[in-house]
């Protein structure tokens, strides 16, 4: 009786890892020649850099996602030290990491004749949204149609990470690797940002600002600061980044996954060290110079915990935490907190209804079908002319789902609120799933990191930028696959056809 392990294998007809490698290769070749005929020193180092990046991908797709996420970090570095040049190190994360990734993604289910998708996940919904923004792209309306390939960008390229982050994780291994290894790269921009932030207080700015040279200006909003009755001067401090808000989300971010780390690990020195470590990055947030951060680093945490441990049995040292973390970050530039965070709390009412309500009248009687994919978007400043980045910076909306409202017109208005909607229905069915305490505070994490981002979206379009264009849908993925961890894994079979299996 033939058993399974001795059974020849089936030739491959196709082998799409060993076609793109060698494609890989050849087009290498050719750019790097091409770019050292022309002296163009950074753009053969990026080419190099991609090749890298695909011929990675095609060993295993994984290895750019941790990749992805231990560059983002440190990603707003090559962009600072090229500036005014942006471009080309602007895009590093997309070519090097991101491209690759579904290249390699994708050769691996076509290969195993697999489905990327998983079950519940909102595939029609998705196509609906995708169909209407590659409508609006080719909108007549738009200046030119670089604009509408802008769009297109910054609304879909990182919706795929949705999938990605599904069959990323496979086992809590994977799961706990991630979030270790986000945490600990995450010190580091955390601590230059409070550096900075007391070196400016301290009367320092010119040793921090000369850091950034002629970036400066822009990292910084141009040395914006925001002072406060009763003394004390809150700075904008970008870190590691090209300007404040990615800073700030990217705080925002790790907080989640600081916390995920910390009340999901087992006992012992690492779970102090992701307790510290969640601990440093709420105080970063405070001291990183977003105004709403004194609103929304504190709603982040309660509902982190809120939805860990439900609204009657609140532990109240971990709610304890963001006070105690914002009395010393305000210590630090000499506020007085109370002052801090009801200033925040006016202005963000106040905001409320001047960029969300008001903007949404404005749109929708200047037109209900859509003026165009990109021409709301930021990076359509790099396609359009300096008049036409008046007339556009002219009739621009703040808010997200206002800035859906002048892109895709009512009809992507309502979808964009479907999909949100649904995204979060899934993961609170997600979470309801769980028992595992570990799993249970990882998904109370995630699930708390998605509202808020829908809820900052009445303000303002962090979603479209780094690092919240990959947190959040990469998280998403992953949140909904936390219930099938839990899952005790199938035993397998005695005998040659279990080991051959």
């Amino acid at each position: 009786m033939t058993t399974l392990a001795g059974q020849r294998r089936a030739p491959r007809i196709f082998d799409a890892a060993a076609l793109l490698r060698v494609a890989v290769a050849a087009g290498l070749s050719l750019v790097t020649a091409l770019a050292v005929a022309e002296g163009l020193a950074f753009f053969m180092l990026l080419a190099l850099a991609v090749g890298v990046g695909v011929l990675v991908a095609a060993r295993g797709w994984r290895w750019c996602v941790y990749g992805l996420l231990l560059y983002i970090p440190f990603s707003g570095i090559p962009v600072i030290l090229s500036y005014p040049k942006t471009g080309l190190p602007v895009l590093i994360k997309d070519l090097v990491f991101v491209l690759p990734a579904y290249l390699g993604f994708a050769g691996y289910h076509v290969a195993r004749r697999k489905s990327p998708s998983f079950e519940g996940a909102p595939v029609r919904l998705l196509g609906m949204f995708a169909l209407l923004v590659t409508l609006q792209a080719l909108n007549p309306d738009l200046p030119n149609r670089l604009v509408g390939a802008v769009g297109m960008k910054v609304w879909l390229l990182y919706v795929p990470l949705l999938f990605l982050g599904y069959h990323f994780v496979r086992d809590r291994r994977d799961l706990f690797r991630a979030l270790g290894l986000m945490s600990l790269a995450a010190v580091v921009p955390a601590v230059i940002g409070i550096v900075e932030a007391a070196l400016i207080a301290g009367g320092r700015e010119t040793d921090v600002y000369s850091l950034y040279g002629s970036a400066a200006g822009p990292a910084t909003q141009n040395f914006a600061s925001t002072g406060y009755v009763g003394g004390g001067v809150l700075y904008r401090v970008p870190s590691t980044f090209t300007f404040i808000a990615q800073y700030y989300t990217f705080t925002a971010s790790m907080v989640v996954v600081a916390y995920a780390w910390w009340r999901g690990s087992s006992r012992g020195p690492v779970r102090y060290l992701a307790g510290a470590v969640w601990l440093l990055m709420i105080t970063a947030g405070f001291l990183s110079g977003a105004r709403g951060a004194f609103v929304f680093i504190p709603l982040l945490v309660v509902l982190t915990v809120v939805l860990e441990r439900g609204p009657i049995r609140l532990p109240i040292v971990r709610l304890a935490a963001p006070v105690v973390a914002l009395v010393v970050a305000m210590s630090v530039v000499g506020a007085r907190p109370a002052t801090v965070v009801s200033h925040a709390v006016a202005g963000g009412a106040s905001e409320f209804h001047s960029v969300f309500l008001d903007g949404l009248r404005t749109t929708f009687s200047a037109s209900i079908l859509g003026q165009g994919s990109g021409i709301d978007s930021n990076g359509s400043r790099h396609v359009l002319s300096a008049q036409q980045r008046q007339d556009v910076a002219a009739r621009g909306q703040e808010s997200w789902y206002v800035k859906a409202a002048v892109e895709l017109g009512v009809a992507g208005f309502v979808v964009v609120l479907a999909l949100v909607a649904t995204l979060l229905a899934l993961g609170v069915r997600s979470h309801r799933r769980l028992r595992d305490p570990g799993l249970r505070a990882v998904s109370a994490s995630l699930l708390a990191f998605l509202i808020w981002n829908a809820l900052y979206g009445f303000k303002a379009p962090y979603i479209d930028l780094d690092p919240i264009n990959v947190y959040f849908w990469l998280f998403a993925g992953v949140l909904f696959k936390l219930p099938a961890l839990e899952r005790p894994e199938p035993a397998v079979a005695p005998g040659p056809a279990g080991a051959a299996a």
